[in-house]
């Protein structure tokens, strides 16, 4: 006896497999391993997984490097690591005037004009003197165009879009209006998040032209709106997990630029890393005060936009793992800072103990757990389609079978 399907059960078992081979595509394709290939440490640096002094550090250090030069041990060294100390401990005049006693004993190389100006432009970025930043940078750059990977230029480029943003209404009562991002929103229904796709037209100012961090490079680099392309990509990125790694890793406006990078330019859109630009945005909103519920609110939309297209993935399930890494990078900076503590009462160098521990393990130790939402988040309402189109499928051949059975049982009987 030959076995057909029922055309019913043809159909139900090309609705089935379908369905399956979608979900399949669904936990397996742009997988957070995946997304992290591109910019491996980006998630730890957003969780703050990464080696970093404590503040007690700091002090030792200011300390440490003050005694030398009490000795007569005069270094121009030693004078950057008392200034990045104190700016690391959030004391922006202290680290400027410690750059300024430098510029005054050392400025006989260029290596030493090339660091005192990064510093310095650096600090006053911090202490929100833009354009004395913005020279100093622009004087780093000139001596040393190609130090710390360009890291420089993009702060430059961040100098001068925060400026733009000041220039038109975005300092309010002396403080900054988080996001960065203007309000003019081009319609971008029925797209992914590529909204820089949208025409430009002659009537937008430059204030609106330069919709996020991603147009601002394109523009400060060469002068256009384009979208910056996947080097240019590749390279603002560098540059932002450089500030975040060297400078404030928990600063709101360098994770909204990663999160801009990472999901609104070309560059990255064909290698989908929006889950680690929603993480980015939401760690930005986490960052800022609760009264400050505006700027949470729109951060928080920012990562709904960039997660819409992924089916298997929502809000929440972004905030749970982000709790999640925070939890784990958190108990590695304790280990951080209990070691540290442990070291300066012992009187001993503590930066090489810090450098043998920390620096000299592979980046595997201090890697974020993976938690990980590049395994299958079910889908309860797909499992039960299929779990009742199966049942109707067992069903129909059932029927057809039992249909055949006794078709063949009455002609045998007569």
């Amino acid at each position: 006896m030959k076995f057909h399907l029922s055309p019913v059960a043809v159909a139900m078992t090309v609705v089935l497999l379908t369905i399956s081979t979608t979900m399949a595509c669904l936990w397996d394709y742009d997988t957070l391993a995946q997304e992290r290939m591109k910019f491996p440490s980006a998630l730890e640096l957003i969780a703050g997984k990464f080696p970093r002094h404590s503040p007690a550090f700091y002090l030792w250090r200011i300390d440490d490097r003050q005694a030398k030069l009490d000795s007569g041990d005069d270094q121009a060294s030693y004078y950057d690591d008392i200034a990045v100390a104190y700016d690391k401990l959030r004391q922006d005049d202290q680290a400027i005037e410690w750059m300024h006693k430098k510029a005054a004993k050392f400025n006989d190389s260029v290596d030493n004009r090339y660091k005192t100006a990064a510093n310095l432009g650096t600090f006053y970025l911090h202490s929100r003197q833009l354009d004395k930043g913005i020279e100093q940078l622009e004087l780093a750059i000139k001596i040393n165009p190609n130090a710390h990977f360009g890291r420089e230029r993009y702060q430059l480029y961040l100098a001068k879009y925060i400026k733009l943003r000041i220039e038109n209404g975005q300092l309010r009562e002396g403080k900054l209006v988080l996001p960065l991002r203007n309000e003019y929103e081009p319609d971008f229904s029925g797209s992914d998040v590529d909204t820089d796709s949208a025409p430009k037209t002659s009537t937008l100012s430059k204030h609106e032209a330069i919709r996020h961090f991603g147009s601002a490079v394109g523009y400060f680099d060469n002068d256009s709106l384009a979208l910056i392309d996947k080097e240019q990509t590749t390279e603002a990125v560098t540059g932002i997990l450089g500030m975040m790694r060297f400078g404030h890793y928990d600063s709101p406006i360098l994770l909204e630029c990663l999160g801009d990078l990472l999901s609104e330019t070309s560059g990255v859109n064909q290698n989908s890393a929006y889950t680690i630009a929603a993480r980015a945005y939401m760690r930005a909103a986490d960052l800022l005060s609760q009264e400050d519920e505006a700027s949470r609110t729109k951060y928080h939309e920012l990562v709904k936009r960039v997660i819409h297209y992924k089916k298997n993935l929502d809000h929440k399930d972004i905030h749970h793992y982000l709790t999640l890494e925070l939890a784990d990078a958190d108990a590695y900076y304790a280990q951080i800072v209990a070691d540290e503590k442990l070291w300066i009462s012992q009187n001993a160098d503590v930066e090489a103990l810090f450098q043998a521990k920390y620096y000299a393990s592979s980046d595997a130790q201090f890697a974020l757990s993976d938690y990980t939402d590049d395994k299958p988040i079910i889908n309860t309402t797909e499992i039960s389609i299929i779990i009742a189109i199966s049942l109707l499928l067992l069903a129909s051949i059932s029927l057809y079978l039992l249909r055949r059975f006794l078709k063949n049982r009455f002609s045998n009987n007569k």
